[in-house]
This record gives structure tokens, C-alpha cells and sequence, in this order.
């Protein structure tokens, strides 16, 4: 593995586990045994490390969301195998690595968000018609006003103002978030498939 790469993969564990603004370039150096001027040299600053760790961050998983949908039978097999990556990816992160990312680092945050947002929405459009077309969701639904609402409430389920961290375990408030939402737009055979599913 590159140093480059080796910088990339270590940032990001610690940012994970001790969020942003505690970890150093020097706790970074030290977790791989390099100098910290050889960090410096991959990288001029703090900041482009963060950003180039998201851009990095994204790109996996939007690989881990192909491959979850190339090896999926149907719509629902796909939603709700993404929630378990994603409870597994909500567990393993510290809810302060989100909250230095947006309260330090906007002009990262922001456009990011954005491009990630407009791709998570086509991407729950897409699905939501391939499960009208599977029989699975009902034909009725208003798949744009829908697509937004999924959207929104992912955003919602993030909100310290409602879902305090020291009361909520955001895992547990995602999961309620999705399989409510599954079962609300699904037909009765959709329904019997996530009962199934998570029986």
C-alpha cells in the first residue's frame, strides 16, 4: 500500500473513533510509524487530509452500493441489506466525527453533502420504481414526493435537536426510520417479504 494510501486509511480510523479536532498530523505519523513530514509532504494541511478522507469515504461506498445491488434479488433485499451496512457503518463511527465535520469544516461539509445528496436521491428513485415494477411497492406512490421524503428523513434522524445522542442510539433510530418506511410504501407481498427477511 502506498504512503499516501496508508495516510488516508489511518486519518480516517481515527477520525472515526475520536472525531475530527482531537486527532493530530503527529497522532496520525505515530499510528503508521512515518515522520510527520512525510505526512505533510502527501498533504499541505489538515484540511485537504479531511477532504481527500470523504472523497475517499464516498467512493467506497458508492462501490459498496453496486455491489449490493448486483448481488440482490429484488428491491427490498437491497434496502434493507444496505440498512444493515448501514447500523454496521453508524457503530463503528463517533457521533463527534459528524459533528467536527460540519461545525470545522463547512466549506467541506457542504458542497460534499450536497453532491452526496442528489446522488442518494436518485439512487432511492431508481429503487422505488424498480419495486413498483417488482410488484413489490405500491403503484399508487408519488415516487418523486417519496424519494424526497426518504431523503429528508435520513437527514432528520442525524438532528441533535431531536434525536440527542446521550438518548438515542442513532442505529436504533435509523432502523425504526427504515423498516417503517419499507413496510409503509410496500404491497402485501412486499410486506410478507420483509417480515420474512427480518424474521
Amino acid at each position: 500500500m502506498e504512503v499516501r494510501d496508508r495516510i488516508i486509511e489511518e486519518a480516517t480510523c481515527l477520525f472515526f473513533k475520536f472525531g475530527i479536532r482531537s486527532v493530530t498530523m503527529d497522532d496520525i505519523a505515530v499510528g503508521i510509524g512515518i515522520s510527520k513530514r512525510t505526512v505533510y509532504e502527501n498533504f499541505k494541511d489538515k484540511t485537504e487530509l479531511v477532504y481527500t478522507c470523504m472523497k475517499v469515504l464516498m467512493q467506497k461506498q458508492e462501490q459498496k452500493n453496486q455491489e449490493v445491488m448486483s448481488r440482490s434479488g429484488n428491491v427490498i433485499e437491497i434496502l434493507l441489506t444496505s440498512m444493515r451496512e448501514g447500523i454496521k457503518a453508524i457503530n463503528s463511527i463517533s457521533p463527534l466525527f459528524f459533528h467536527d465535520l460540519k461545525k470545522y469544516y463547512p466549506e467541506i461539509w457542504k458542497p460534499l453533502h450536497e453532491e452526496n445528496q442528489k446522488k442518494n436521491y436518485n439512487q432511492i428513485y431508481t429503487q422505488l420504481r424498480k419495486g413498483i415494477n417488482e410488484g413489490l411497492f405500491r403503484k399508487e406512490i408519488h415516487v418523486d414526493i417519496v424519494s424526497k421524503l426518504f431523503y429528508e428523513q435520513i437527514n432528520l434522524i442525524s438532528d441533535e435537536t431531536i434525536f440527542p445522542h446521550d438518548e438515542y442510539m442513532f442505529a436504533d433510530v435509523f432502523q425504526s426510520m427504515m423498516i417503517n418506511f419499507i413496510r409503509g410504501i410496500s404491497t402485501r407481498k412486499g410486506i410478507d417479504l420483509v417480515d420474512e427477511m427480518l424474521a
